[in-house]
């Protein structure tokens, strides 16, 4: 049921995601959802053949018009940020979706729109499920793409959507990449969704596109009317109804300073991230899809400290082979040089199953069959994997990384084969990378604990904050019931940190942090202070941690880390490093 709408006084302040920076000031136009009916249709097995060409003729026109909408992005806002369409082209070209629909025509017998929309759903749904908000971002542009390819197959010409005859602010329940690229700039003040999240197409283009824009706000297209007067804040993630002048000059003060701050951060792109008492750090970036590969220059990130390598392997019926992996990885490490890259071996189970593995059900798939786990008993997709790796090194260093070590025989095992790997490769004379550094990703409890004995077996650690705070806490940070104790600044989370790090330096190696906890300034003091040596996060990030880092004393921040290691509550030790982080950066919290 729709929620009922309502008269909203002034001041009223719904909260979503903040997605492109910015604010804006204007009359709100909402645009009603629009769903997709499609018919339930049978037909004959002798109709198959005249199905399956009406799909190819409808995957010939969809491909043009988002060819069209690519090269229109290339002319306004480069060829980089276009470069997203890549993959809504790579749905209408991807042979194995054509195959599992050819094969539910023959068992279903229902018209071909009815089981293109089935399967693209699926898809879509196996996606958004996912805990990886890289992965579950991309269900929108299949089922972007799936809608056009229906509304082709269905004779329905594309409409002129989200026309508007004055400058204003979009409210929808959500906005498709192709949507945003298309918005009129001239009228368009900014956006908010619904629904979506900060690393989708829809939240990249709006950066791109330099539009302030909002997404995540639940109902909102359901409860406001077109007509009100909003600001809308695109640093902060809200939403302000009918502003009053105070707070409309307040926002006034607060833009153009952070306009001052982030032409700032613009110029620090080549800087080194070291404090202010001269200690160096990394400073990396977390990388899903190939599309992100352009960030890295732009953002000054040195080198990838993730590169997720899952992506290759969902959302098809066939597992990747040898060659199509290592094309894939050498694209990486190009993009990357002369910085390095840490690939992560497959990280699949959990939320995460790839469509071509059959796996029965577990109770509780967190705590089940995934990650190195399942790589270890699925040898032939382990071997594969690392073939490529190392093939498509040759002439490069190359990290590899074993995800959701728990064990010291888990890293032996896994660091046999590779031996074996190499081994198998010298014998036929394959050229692959001869400069391989190994490391483990701690992010369960029990690796921070035998942390001493896993560090002479790697040349490097990676700690993954998101799972070592959830499996230490014992607790789901995505169950609103229990989100609450979610706290990275936990005691026992500082001791686990704490502990790798010291290990790891105890055995001369260096020790990084790719959680999410890397890419908030608000935690900077204590992983600077507890002595991490590298930082990893998404690229949009990387200027404001340089800056954070270049603002503070490491001498001082060990001081500090040691005091919180004593403090007894995790907000205690929040409370702390805020004041830290408005002491030296403040405006990096604004």
């Amino acid at each position: 049921m729709r929620p009922t709408k309502q008269k909203l006084q002034s001041d009223v302040r719904l909260v979503g995601i903040p997605v492109s920076p910015g604010v804006a000031r204007g009359k709100l136009v909402v645009f009603d959802r629009e769903e997709l009916t499609i018919p339930r249709v049978t037909i004959e097995s002798s109709q198959i053949p005249g199905e399956m060409a009406r799909l190819e003729a409808a995957l010939v026109v969809t491909r043009k018009q988002i060819q069209e909408i690519k090269d229109l992005l290339s002319e306004s806002i480069g060829e980089k940020d276009a470069s997203i369409f890549e993959a809504h082209l790579l749905v209408v070209e991807d042979a194995m979706l054509i195959q599992a629909v050819h094969k539910q025509l023959e068992s279903k017998k229902l018209s071909v729109e009815y089981v293109f929309h089935h399967i693209i759903t699926q898809y879509a749904q196996t996606m958004r499920d996912m805990d990886d908000p890289y992965l579950a971002e991309r269900a929108s542009d299949i089922l972007d793409v799936g809608k056009r390819v229906i509304n082709n197959l269905m004779g329905k010409k594309p409409v002129e959507k989200y026309h508007l005859d004055e400058p204003s602010i979009i409210l929808a329940h959500d906005l498709s990449p192709a949507d945003t690229a298309l918005l009129d700039r001239t009228k368009v003040l900014g956006f908010a969704t619904d629904v979506g999240g900060p690393v989708g197409h829809t939240a990249i283009l709006a950066r791109a596109l330099n539009i302030p824009a909002v997404v995540g706000l639940k109902d909102a297209s359901f409860s406001l009317t077109s007509g009100l007067d909003v600001l809308l804040d695109g640093y902060e993630g809200i939403i302000i109804v009918s502003p009053s002048e105070k707070t409309q000059f307040e926002y006034g003060q607060i833009e153009i300073r952070r306009n001052r701050v982030e032409a700032e951060l613009e110029s620090l792109r080549d800087t080194p991230a070291t404090t202010t008492d001269g200690r160096r750090l990394v400073v990396s970036a977390n990388v899903e899809l190939p599309e992100d590969l352009p960030l890295l220059r732009e953002a000054g990130a040195e080198g990838i400290g993730l590169y997720r390598t899952e992506f290759l392997f969902m959302n098809r019926l066939t597992l990747p082979d040898e060659n199509e992996q290592i094309e894939v990885y050498r694209k990486v490490i190009e993009a990357s040089n002369p910085h390095p890259v840490i690939f992560r071996t497959l990280d699949c189970g959990g939320d995460k199953m790839p469509n071509n593995m059959e796996m029965e059900p577990e109770m509780n798939p967190f705590l089940g069959w995934r990650a190195i786990r399942l790589t270890l008993q699925r040898r032939d997709i382990f071997e594969t994997q690392l073939r490529a790796i190392c093939r498509a090194g040759a002439g490069h260093r190359i990290r590899i990384m074993f995800p959701m070590i728990a064990t010291l025989e888990e890293l032996t095992e896994a660091k046999s084969i590779l031996q074996n790997v190499l081994l198998e490769l010298d014998r036929e004379s394959r050229d692959r990378s001869h400069d391989i550094e190994l490391g483990a990703m701690i992010e369960v409890p029990s690796a921070a604990l035998i942390v001493d004995r896993i560090v002479p077996e790697v040349d490097f650690l990676s700690i993954g904050t998101n799972d070592l705070v959830q499996y230490t806490l014992a607790c789901d940070r995505t169950n609103e019931k229990v989100a609450y104790l979610y706290q990275p600044t936990h005691p026992a989370i500082i001791a686990l940190i704490s502990r790798v790090v010291q290990a790891a330096h105890d055995g001369n190696i260096w020790v990084g942090v790719c959680g999410e906890m890397a890419g908030e300034v608000l935690y900077t003091p204590l992983l600077l202070g507890l002595g991490v040596d590298e930082f990893s996060m998404g690229s949009v990030f990387i200027p404001r941690i340089k800056r954070a880092i270049q603002r503070l004393d490491y001498g001082q921040m060990q001081i500090l880390a040691h005091s919180l290691a004593q403090m007894s509550t995790g907000q205690d030790v929040r409370d702390t490093i805020e004041e830290v982080a408005l002491q030296h950066y403040p405006e990096l919290l604004e």
